[in-house]
């Protein structure tokens, strides 16, 4: 699927050196940044304080209406080994989506993902289950999932295609939290991945809600057309173009790709009978 012009621009923000950045690369820099950060207050002894301020407690939301706890649990990293394999699913999985999608839309998607959990949370506790979470473990990694969603038969980790990569460690991280008893984190974790393919079958249009058409009792005349200007199509060809030096041939939309190829098609015409 590729993005039209109402999903955002999917060309990069920057460039460093070759290295494209992203939406998703500045989101990636900024985890690792707290990361840092997290680990100094740790060695401080006041990491208790930061967790207890930040990672989310439906008690505190409840009691002390600490509803930023909503935004900053996902971004109180105590110092993991394993919080590499989430920047890396960030980085390249999210650039991705958001090269595909747009950058709008996949900060919809992320936004989803980062305040869905919080939320269920807060109304479970209301039922008298309270919980306390951090961290991003789920939510980067149903970026991932987003992916294989969008692109389910892309070929990766040796090959294999992403849907099946992503069932697996799905299937092996909720069998981990059941087997270690962590309730929380089993939530978390299923209500990210359905959030991740629910999510994209809106964004890339495969589920959509139209209402139906109601007939009107008079008659729609439609106002004469003009004929576009002969040099439109050069014109349009000239912006592709420059579409493509400026982002790369992945930037096109369907519809500049068609015109691409229809102009590619004529050209050769001409060549042929002069």
């Amino acid at each position: 699927m590729i993005a039209d012009r109402n999903s955002g621009n999917t060309a990069p923000l920057t460039w460093v050196g070759s290295f494209p950045v992203y939406a998703s690369t500045v989101l990636a820099a900024v985890h690792a940044a707290l990361l840092v950060v997290t680990a100094l207050f740790m060695a401080a002894e006041v990491g208790p304080l930061i967790f207890e301020t930040l990672g989310f407690s439906s008690s505190r939301v409840l009691g002390s209406f600490a509803v930023w706890q909503f935004f900053t649990y996902a971004f109180v990293h105590p110092p993991d080994i394993w919080f590499l394999l989430e920047l890396y699913l960030l980085v390249v999985f999210g650039r991705e989506l958001e090269s595909s999608l747009g950058r709008r839309a996949f900060l919809k998607l992320y936004a989803v993902l980062l305040l869905l959990p919080p939320l269920v949370l807060t109304v479970v506790a209301l039922a008298g289950f309270p919980s306390v979470y951090a961290g991003s473990s789920a939510l980067h990694f149903s970026v991932f999932l987003a992916f294989a969603t969008l692109y389910p038969t892309a070929q990766i980790f040796f090959g294999l295609p992403a849907r099946w990569v992503a069932l697996a460690l799905l299937a092996i991280s909720a069998l981990q939290c059941l087997a270690y008893l962590r309730k929380t984190d089993f939530l978390v974790l299923l209500l990210d991945a359905m959030a991740a393919f629910v999510t994209i079958q809106f964004l890339s249009g495969k589920w959509a809600f139209a209402l139906p058409a109601r007939k009107s009792p008079f008659r729609v005349v439609k106002p004469p057309q003009e004929s576009p200007p002969e040099d439109s199509s050069a014109a349009s060809i000239d912006s592709i173009l420059e579409k493509i030096s400026r982002s790369g041939i992945r930037s096109l939309t369907a519809n500049e790709r068609a015109q691409l190829e229809k102009a590619r098609t004529e050209l050769l015409k001409k060549d042929r009978n002069p």
